[in-house]
């Protein structure tokens, strides 16, 4: 896609592109949401009966199997009916102190499936370099001894395959069209629409910047989705692309065919020949 988008770059123009490209990120963005919503909301919350599974050495061991999905879905009451004990899976999210971690996902169906295993060792830093790169605000100290609380133990109903098709499907539409647009277009624009005497510093720092977001988001994505889920994650995407669509329809001139001198001009409200 990135190949068709650059055989489309000097024939279609910069502007068509990109609104091809962020339309169709917007639908996929939409359409992936739409895919977890529809399964996270049968998600229940089992914190407060694995919090009291925890032993005194503040340790937890427990295999999630049929039996012990029954037992923790029948807690849970009416909620959990949407849920089958025999596909459910389980993640638990934890802490100690200041100092968060999670397991990965188990599935009660998978019969060979590790028992799961939260030890303070599997969350609290051995050191405080790689405390401070985990929770610079943290105290270590602190954490060595305190107790193990469960966040959160998110069981929910483990989705057919058609889902993770349809999910596969949304994610690789979304690398198509980005490809095809922003990701073949946004630096050329650039380069196109800033000033001749600012061009090298204002392409710095829009580097600069874009490394930035870049980084923000790679580091807020898991927390996020730990306590608001996957859908909201791409729903928020989806928004941002939605200000880029916006900012592109009304504020992007067409820069194909024209020269720097023009382009300039056109910002600074001057009549070119």
């Amino acid at each position: 896609m990135t190949i068709v988008g650059m055989m489309l770059v000097d024939r279609k123009g910069r502007r068509f592109l990109f609104i091809v490209g962020t339309s169709g990120i917007i639908v996929s963005l939409v359409g992936v949401g739409i895919l977890f919503m529809r399964t996270e909301k049968f998600s229940i919350d089992a914190g407060s009966q694995v919090q009291a599974m925890v032993g005194t050495d503040q340790e937890l061991t427990m295999h999630f199997d049929q039996a012990e999905a029954s037992r923790l879905l029948a807690a849970q009451g009416s909620a959990s009916q949407q849920i089958e004990s025999n596909r459910a899976s389980l993640a638990i999210i934890y802490s100690y102190g200041d100092f968060t971690a999670a397991t990965s996902f188990v599935r009660s169906d998978d019969t060979a499936a590790a028992p799961i295993q939260i030890t303070r060792d599997s969350c609290v830093p051995a050191n405080k370099v790689e405390a401070f790169f985990k929770n610079p605000f943290a105290d270590l100290d602190v954490a060595r001894t305190a107790p193990l609380k469960i966040q959160k133990a998110v069981i929910g109903q483990v989705p057919g395959p058609q889902h993770g098709w349809l999910v596969a499907f949304g994610l690789y539409c979304f690398m198509a069209f980005y490809a095809m647009g922003p990701g073949v277009c946004v630096w050329l624009a650039l380069s196109e629409l800033m000033p001749t005497r600012i061009r090298s510093n204002g392409m710095s720092i829009t580097l600069v910047v874009n490394q930035l977001v870049s980084t923000i988001l790679a580091g807020i994505f898991l927390p996020f989705v730990s306590k608001y889920g996957y859908s909201s994650m791409f729903f928020l995407f989806a928004s941002f692309t939605v200000v880029y669509f916006i900012t592109i329809v009304f504020f992007l001139p067409e820069t194909k065919g024209k020269t720097l001198e023009e382009i300039e001009a056109h910002f600074e409200g001057k009549a070119t020949d």
